[in-house]
């Protein structure tokens, strides 16, 4: 695992809360968990994965769900502690990021590659579906062309083509979502809705905690991606919503985690 990019809590730090349980063990430090501590779950997630088998760190998610199996096939996880789970896919974009910046893909690529990343999220839902999880959460991808680095202070513009690829994207999952649910035999998928909770946190004038003037900025500009030290580059971090270029800080996890209240009452 790499360095959290965040100044303190993560937006599953809160959904974690939510469901009244710690932050799940991460896979990598399993062998050192207590089993209380495996009994709220485990974290396969890799920072810079996506679904393809190309990406920032070529772990894909069908190698995360490998590794899931094989801890149920080492009884770590039996057969009621699946059906009692929640499982929460987190699958913001990377495939699309690494496309464009490390590939040198044009935006053309980007939206031409859209239906089979889909293809293959919903191929990963369906195996955690058929592993005998019930419910499945699944974050939706978020309005990238207002992060820091593509939201224009010049215009006090997002990217709109960016954002519209992310439009795209999220479409056609929840299309993909519909088809699972009637095909679920029991189980439920629920959309999170990253894309208007980012969005609302950003243009929301009832947004008070939140100064207007550090909306759009990363409060941590050492690179594309910062660790919790980095914090000391930032004057006010509780002011910010952007940690770095690619993810919230702890402020704008927390007021983006109060609009997915509502969508994760469903799982309850």
């Amino acid at each position: 695992m790499g360095i959290k990019s965040s100044d303190g809590l993560m937006l599953t730090d809160y959904i974690a809360s939510f469901l009244h349980i710690r932050a799940p063990v991460i896979y990598a430090r399993r062998d050192k968990a207590s089993k209380s501590e495996l009994q709220d779950g485990m974290n396969f997630a890799r920072g810079g994965s996506g679904v393809l088998d190309v990406s920032f760190n070529n772990y894909s998610m069908t190698l995360q769900v490998c590794n899931f199996k094989e801890q149920i096939a080492r009884e770590v996880y039996t057969k009621a502690d699946l059906e009692d789970s929640i499982a929460l896919v987190s699958y913001t974009g990377n495939d699309y990021i690494y496309h464009s910046r490390h590939q040198k893909g044009t935006m053309k690529d980007v939206f031409d590659q859209t239906k089979a990343i889909v293809d293959l999220l919903t191929k990963n839902l369906r195996e955690i579906r058929a592993l005998g999880v019930k419910k499945i959460a699944i974050f939706g991808t978020p309005p990238r062309g207002c992060f820091p680095g593509l939201y224009s202070e010049t215009l006090r513009k997002c990217d709109k083509t960016w954002n519209k690829a992310s439009s795209t994207h999220n479409k056609l999952l929840k299309e993909s979502l519909q088809i699972l649910n009637k095909e679920s035999n029991g189980a439920k998928f629920v959309y999170l809705d990253l894309y208007s909770a980012i969005e609302s946190a950003l243009f929301d004038e009832n947004t008070e905690t939140v100064g207007s003037e550090n909306r759009f900025k990363a409060c941590c500009f050492d690179g594309h991606m910062c660790g919790p030290i980095a914090h000391k580059i930032c004057d006010q971090p509780a002011l910010s919503i952007f940690w770095d270029a690619g993810h919230l800080s702890q402020n704008g996890a927390n007021i983006v985690y109060s609009y997915l209240v509502p969508s994760l009452n469903k799982l309850l």
